[in-house]
Protein backbone atom coordinates (compact mmCIF):
# COMPACT_ATOMS: atom_id res chain seq x y z
CA UNK A 1 0.00 0.00 0.00
CA UNK A 2 1.33 3.60 -0.74
CA UNK A 3 0.28 6.80 0.45
CA UNK A 4 -1.69 9.18 -1.40
CA UNK A 5 -2.98 12.76 -0.85
CA UNK A 6 -6.61 13.77 -3.01
CA UNK A 7 -7.77 17.34 -3.71
CA UNK A 8 -11.75 17.10 -4.37
CA UNK A 9 -14.21 19.65 -5.30
CA UNK A 10 -17.69 19.20 -4.28
CA UNK A 11 -20.68 20.98 -5.86
CA UNK A 12 -20.95 24.38 -3.81
CA UNK A 13 -24.75 24.18 -4.35
CA UNK A 14 -25.25 21.20 -2.15
CA UNK A 15 -26.78 21.80 1.12
CA UNK A 16 -23.98 21.55 3.97
CA UNK A 17 -25.60 17.81 4.77
CA UNK A 18 -25.07 16.59 1.12
CA UNK A 19 -21.29 18.39 1.11
CA UNK A 20 -20.48 15.85 4.41
CA UNK A 21 -22.01 12.80 2.45
CA UNK A 22 -20.15 13.45 -0.59
CA UNK A 23 -16.40 13.67 2.08
CA UNK A 24 -18.33 10.18 3.27
CA UNK A 25 -18.11 8.63 0.16
CA UNK A 26 -15.23 9.27 -0.43
CA UNK A 27 -13.77 7.92 2.63
CA UNK A 28 -16.10 5.13 2.25
CA UNK A 29 -14.96 3.79 -1.18
CA UNK A 30 -10.97 4.01 0.40
CA UNK A 31 -12.06 1.83 3.07
CA UNK A 32 -13.91 -0.75 1.35
CA UNK A 33 -11.01 -0.95 -0.92
CA UNK A 34 -8.18 -1.66 1.73
CA UNK A 35 -7.03 0.93 2.35
CA UNK A 36 -7.16 3.96 5.18
CA UNK A 37 -8.06 7.73 5.58
CA UNK A 38 -5.64 9.27 7.85
CA UNK A 39 -7.06 12.97 7.97
CA UNK A 40 -9.16 14.77 5.95
CA UNK A 41 -9.10 18.64 6.16
CA UNK A 42 -12.24 20.57 4.99
CA UNK A 43 -11.26 23.78 3.42
CA UNK A 44 -15.27 25.15 2.51
CA UNK A 45 -16.15 27.34 -0.47
CA UNK A 46 -13.38 28.61 -3.13
CA UNK A 47 -14.07 30.89 -5.89
CA UNK A 48 -12.65 29.21 -8.91
CA UNK A 49 -9.62 30.94 -10.95
CA UNK A 50 -11.99 30.37 -13.62
CA UNK A 51 -15.79 28.83 -14.59
CA UNK A 52 -15.92 25.06 -14.59
CA UNK A 53 -19.20 23.34 -15.68
CA UNK A 54 -21.12 26.71 -15.60
CA UNK A 55 -20.00 27.26 -11.80
CA UNK A 56 -18.00 29.83 -10.13
CA UNK A 57 -17.57 28.47 -6.66
CA UNK A 58 -16.55 24.50 -4.89
CA UNK A 59 -16.36 23.46 -1.59
CA UNK A 60 -13.06 21.92 -1.55
CA UNK A 61 -11.29 19.44 0.65
CA UNK A 62 -7.98 17.24 1.51
CA UNK A 63 -7.95 13.86 2.19
CA UNK A 64 -4.64 12.14 3.33
CA UNK A 65 -4.81 7.83 2.76
CA UNK A 66 -3.13 4.73 2.23
CA UNK A 67 -4.43 2.65 0.05
CA UNK A 68 -3.70 -0.10 -2.82
CA UNK A 69 -3.71 0.72 -6.47
CA UNK A 70 -7.00 -0.98 -7.13
CA UNK A 71 -8.52 1.25 -4.94
CA UNK A 72 -7.32 4.59 -6.30
CA UNK A 73 -8.46 3.16 -9.26
CA UNK A 74 -11.80 3.04 -7.88
CA UNK A 75 -11.67 6.06 -6.95
CA UNK A 76 -10.61 8.85 -9.53
CA UNK A 77 -13.90 6.05 -11.40
CA UNK A 78 -16.44 7.49 -8.70
CA UNK A 79 -14.61 11.59 -8.90
CA UNK A 80 -15.99 10.82 -12.99
CA UNK A 81 -19.50 9.19 -12.45
CA UNK A 82 -20.52 11.32 -9.44
CA UNK A 83 -23.15 14.55 -10.20
CA UNK A 84 -21.76 15.63 -6.28
CA UNK A 85 -17.84 16.39 -7.37
CA UNK A 86 -16.50 18.61 -10.03
CA UNK A 87 -13.03 17.74 -9.72
CA UNK A 88 -10.85 15.71 -8.05
CA UNK A 89 -6.93 14.98 -8.10
CA UNK A 90 -5.08 12.38 -6.34
CA UNK A 91 -1.35 12.13 -6.08
CA UNK A 92 1.72 10.55 -4.04
CA UNK A 93 3.08 13.51 -1.82
CA UNK A 94 6.82 13.79 -1.97
CA UNK A 95 7.10 12.09 -5.35
CA UNK A 96 5.56 14.05 -8.04
CA UNK A 97 3.81 11.30 -9.27
CA UNK A 98 0.45 11.24 -9.73
CA UNK A 99 -0.26 7.68 -8.72
CA UNK A 100 -0.90 6.43 -12.19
Amino acid sequence: MRNYEAMVIVDARLEEGDIQKAVDRFNTVVGDNGGQVSNTERWGKRRFAFEIDHQHEGYYFVTTFTAPEAAVEQLRRTLQISDEFIRGKIVRPGTGDDGK
